[in-house]
């Protein structure tokens, strides 16, 4: 019997997927306050977003941005980094709805 002797990307790790899947949408909010709310300190930001109920709105947005990694690992053929992005976006699903319960 031969073993797969396939060498694996060092991204081809669920670790490395999960926390791309993590940072990715926090690039994506700072860069939209960046770009729309420079005048305003970035804590001032989120204080008002979350007062106006719209700071959990605004990360599911940005949470869509995790779609093109997930489509760049498929295509790369990194399967485990896929699977943790899938598990970032699902932990912020559930937190949006846990947000959405508690208020």
């Amino acid at each position: 019997m031969r073993k797969n002797t396939k060498k694996t990307s060092v991204f081809d790790r669920q670790i490395i997927g999960f926390i791309t899947g993590f940072i990715f949408p926090a690039i994506v909010f700072y860069l939209y306050y960046r770009l729309k709310f420079n005048d305003l300190p970035l804590f001032d930001y989120i204080k008002s977003m979350h007062h106006y109920k719209l700071l959990f709105k605004v990360l599911s947005l940005c949470v869509l941005s995790d779609l093109p990694m997930f489509y760049l690992f498929l295509q790369l053929k990194w399967l485990r980094g896929a699977r943790g992005i899938v598990m970032a976006c699902f932990i912020f699903a559930f937190a949006v709805m846990g947000y959405r319960i508690i208020n």
